[in-house]
């Protein structure tokens, strides 16, 4: 009679094992991160988990270049802080930061029913939230963009707004010091 039941609380599950494990990620350690811990994946398709993959080591790549390191120079949280500064305090580089991240199937959020979405994380939240068939799909035409995108929002993860800086603005600076 319910059918949608089985979905919420599927997602809802997900949404719980997303939170324990950003938890549970800072007690690994900044040496574990550092030395190049994995993200955990939260996606049933082998396909696009294999993808996020591909973009992660592209992204993480780019991370440890100092030019790309200057998008941490070009933003700053709410409250003004430079994301320079947010990073410092996790005790991290930057590359180490990224392996922290939690990346979950976003289907059942809002924002991934807009066609132009690929990714969305909640600004101070390690968990970002992927469209999956959407990610694969611009994966493929385009993966230098969608590592920038992985970039973008990791910066979201350490406290960077939106509006402004719009979406497009963000990605266009990460792509400007990332390739």
């Amino acid at each position: 009679m319910f059918p949608a039941a089985p979905v919420h609380a599927a997602a809802g599950r997900r949404a719980l094992l997303a939170a324990l494990l950003v938890a549970l990620v800072p007690l690994a350690g900044a040496e574990q991160a550092s030395a190049g811990a994995r993200n955990a994946i939260l996606v049933k398709d082998a396909a696009t988990v294999q993808v996020l993959r591909r973009l992660l080591d592209g992204a993480r790549e780019r991370l440890g270049e100092p030019a790309c390191q200057g998008v941490l120079d070009d933003f700053a949280d709410g409250a003004g802080k430079p994301l320079r500064e947010s990073l410092a305090s996790q005790g991290v580089d930057l590359a180490g930061y990224l392996g922290w991240l939690v990346f979950a199937d976003g289907t059942q959020r809002q924002l991934c029913r807009k066609p132009d979405v690929v990714a969305v994380a909640t600004p101070g939240s390690r968990v970002v939230w992927i469209c999956p068939g959407r990610l694969v799909a611009k994966a493929r035409e385009a993966p230098l963009l969608l590592e920038a995108v992985v970039i973008h929002e990791m910066l979201h993860t350490l406290g960077l707004g939106e509006n402004p800086p719009d979406s497009h603005e963000i990605t266009r600076r990460v792509r400007r010091r990332c390739q």
